[in-house]
């Protein structure tokens, strides 16, 4: 089991591809992108969760409950989304490029990635949850590219 530390700094950083995600997923139903109201992010071995740039909630390293994370699902979850997210991202960027027969094709295929997507982060954000021991902002959620 890695250090209460690395294990925030893992969070931290699946929040910031789920971020990413959120507002790639965005773009690709044809919409603007906004910043969200609420961010999470690490300072030093705490996690800070902020509300319009203010300071809401802060989360140490002692306070983790990794005892109770089930490993070899998080790595599974992990593994899925990076390789489901390089594809996703790597067609997205691709799409100006292609011809309009295979671009109605190849969205076809990034509206089931992106499913696929959403479920595994919505799973990996409740980990990360019953990790912190607390909520986290209702972005995370995803509601706006997953509902």
């Amino acid at each position: 089991m890695p250090d209460p530390v690395t294990i925030l700094t893992s969070i931290s950083l699946g929040l910031k591809l789920v971020d990413q995600f959120r507002e790639l997923a965005v773009r690709f139903m044809g919409q603007k992108p906004h910043a969200p109201s609420a961010t999470v992010e690490q300072d030093g071995d705490s996690l800070q969760i902020r509300e319009h740039g203010r300071v809401t909630h802060t989360i140490t390293a002692p306070e983790l409950h990794i005892e109770e994370v089930d490993e070899v699902r998080l790595k599974a979850l992990q593994r899925r989304v990076k390789v489901n997210w390089e594809v996703f991202n790597e067609l997205f960027a691709e799409q100006p490029l292609m011809a309009v027969d295979e671009r109605a094709r190849i969205q076809l295929r990034m509206d089931r990635i992106k499913g696929e997507l959403c479920e595994d982060f919505r799973e990996l954000v409740g980990i990360y949850e019953h990790v912190l021991g607390t909520g986290l902002p209702d972005h995370y959620t995803l509601f706006e590219v997953c509902s």
